[in-house]
């Protein structure tokens, strides 16, 4: 089992529920996120996310608890046609091995 969480502007989410959809996979949530990287830029800045100082900008956390294989599936699908309103900004996607359920 894997947890695959979709991190982008708030108007993408319907975009993720479709994809979600389109693999037949029960999206299990999401949360309204307000992102913004609030400290000064003297950190290492990391090629897969914005490190820039920024305003504020709000954002979408969907995500699945969902069978290894749809979670590539997914995975693959994002990395060749991300999902994006704005080009420069495409949703980013995180998978997590799940080890135990209750």
């Amino acid at each position: 089992m894997k947890l695959l969480a979709v991190m982008g502007h708030e108007e993408t989410r319907p975009l993720v529920r479709e994809l979600f959809k389109k693999h037949r996979v029960n999206m299990f949530s999401n949360i309204s996120i307000r992102g913004c990287n609030c400290q000064p830029s003297d950190f290492e800045s990391q090629s897969w996310w914005p490190a820039d100082e920024s305003i504020g900008a709000y954002s979408s956390l969907c995500f699945a608890i969902l069978e290894d294989d749809k979670a590539v599936s997914i995975m693959e699908e994002l990395e060749s046609k991300p999902v994006a309103v704005d080009p420069n900004f495409p949703a980013r996607a995180f998978l997590m091995n799940v080890e135990k359920t209750a």
